[in-house]
């Protein structure tokens, strides 16, 4: 048996160094384990991190800035999937098409429920009452599904909650997360989905946080790792 995967708190106001802790920890004290299944074995190493982005963090996101090593630059196509426009195209494509699936499918066609709309209303209420909750939460696993499939979804919770002064605080939980490749465009993407589908234009986020069962480093990607270094804010853009 695997010894337990480390567990780490980062509290950053830099989106880009964030990202950089969160390597840094996992590749300095990161769980060596393999995963997946018998035909399809993964080595990683593994952590359990909880990430809370405030400040410019948050601006930093709203113009998706990415951190200059990060591998994967097509952001806007990313954040395009998280679209009802992109939705209704997709819905279109032949099976083979598809992905495993979308998260923005399962976060507005859940069992025909569109759970942003919902949250939206919700959030309206506690922002009129001025009284917050902690049940405007939209979900993307399907048991009957996610529980016997190869492929069922990372993300798996949105939470948004109003602070009072026209803030909000912004969680969400994901399963699993590959560090290198898929962090920050998930972070940017989720945002920006959040901030069109739910929170209305006088309110701004106050606050991320990001948590992850399993934040993990492939093997392949263990080269990006050892590079990754601190960026000061005033370098963007590069």
């Amino acid at each position: 048996m695997n010894d337990l995967s480390p567990i780490n708190v980062i509290e950053e106001t830099n989106f880009h160094n964030a990202w950089v802790k969160a390597i840094r920890f996992c590749y300095n004290q990161g769980n060596n384990i393999k995963f997946g299944n018998i035909s399809d074995i993964k080595c990683i190493k593994d952590s359990c991190q909880l990430i809370s982005l405030t400040g410019n963090a948050i601006q930093q996101i709203l113009d998706k800035e990415i951190h200059p090593l990060y591998p994967f630059k097509q952001i806007n196509q990313y954040c395009d999937e998280y679209t009802r426009q992109y939705l209704k195209t997709y819905l279109q494509k032949s099976l083979e098409e598809k992905f495993s699936y979308l998260y923005f499918d399962r976060l507005v066609n859940y069992d025909t429920i569109d759970q942003l709309s919902i949250m939206k209303d919700q959030l309206q209420e506690q922002i009129q009452t001025n009284i917050t909750s902690n049940r405007c939460q939209a979900i993307t696993w399907h048991p009957e599904i996610d529980l016997k499939t190869d492929n069922p979804p990372c993300l798996q919770s949105i939470q948004v909650r109003y602070i009072g002064n026209n803030k909000v605080d912004v969680h969400w939980h994901f399963r699993s997360r590959d560090l290198i490749t898929a962090w920050q465009a998930n972070v940017i993407a989720i945002t920006e989905c959040i901030n069109n589908e739910i929170i209305p234009n006088n309110c701004i986020i106050a606050r991320i946080v990001d948590y992850s069962d399993s934040l993990h480093i492939y093997d392949s990607m263990i080269d990006i790792a050892k590079e990754a270094r601190f960026v000061p804010i005033t370098q963007w853009p590069y």
